[in-house]
């Protein structure tokens, strides 16, 4: 089940919050020794703050499978703090209603098949709390390989934000924006197979999981 914590639910969601900071030590820290914060073996970042909002998959509601954090670029954003060199035209940073996705990481000992099922939950799921909440884009950087994978594959168009340029183990990192539109989440849905991993889409109330 995919769900989605703000600072408003971590009191209720509490192993499935802390589950995925421990889940990003796991892929960031020990697996790619990735030079950032940690504490009691969970990683974060100046970047994991009030306004940030969690999309976390569990099949149990305690374990951590896969996640990832959106957060409103006015508040804070990673590609233009550290990474502006990635990004062409700079104006994407002064664009109205635009979020940050970042930290998207899934369980690495997971078969391919459910590691593929977690990927598609995600990347369907950023779209449709996009949507939910009237998001008009969302942006962020990856290598171009996983670009291709998460969204690309899923049915997920992508506007790339400079050249691909190699930082740390990776070769090829690049920015890229999604433009959030019906037929961009319609087409996700039809592409993986799922639909409203959210629960938000259609739903009488305007937030049901940020409570």
């Amino acid at each position: 089940m995919l769900s989605l914590i703000s600072y408003k639910s971590i009191s209720t969601s509490a192993d499935l919050f802390f589950g995925q900071h421990r889940l990003r030590y796991q892929e960031f820290i020990e697996r790619q020794s990735y030079s950032v914060k940690v504490f009691d073996g969970m990683e974060f970042d100046e970047y994991d703050t009030l306004a940030s909002l969690y999309l976390v998959y569990s099949e149990d509601g305690k374990h951590v499978l896969g996640c990832s954090r959106l957060t409103p670029i006015h508040l804070g954003c990673m590609l233009r703090d550290h990474f502006s060199y990635l990004v062409d035209d700079p104006s994407i940073y002064t664009a109205a209603s635009t979020w940050e996705g970042t930290r998207f990481c899934i369980d690495s000992r997971l078969p391919a098949d459910k590691r593929l099922h977690v990927l598609r939950q995600i990347s369907v799921g950023y779209l449709e709390c996009a949507l939910q909440f009237g998001w008009e884009r969302i942006i962020g950087l990856m290598p171009t390989l996983i670009l291709r994978s998460v969204f690309e594959r899923n049915g997920i168009a992508l506007t790339r934000l400079g050249k691909p340029q190699a930082i740390g183990h990776h070769s090829r990192i690049q920015a890229a924006c999604i433009d959030v539109t019906l037929d961009q989440y319609q087409r996700a849905c039809r592409s993986t197979g799922i639909d409203s991993p959210l629960g938000l889409i259609g739903a009488k109330e305007t937030v049901r999981h940020v409570a």
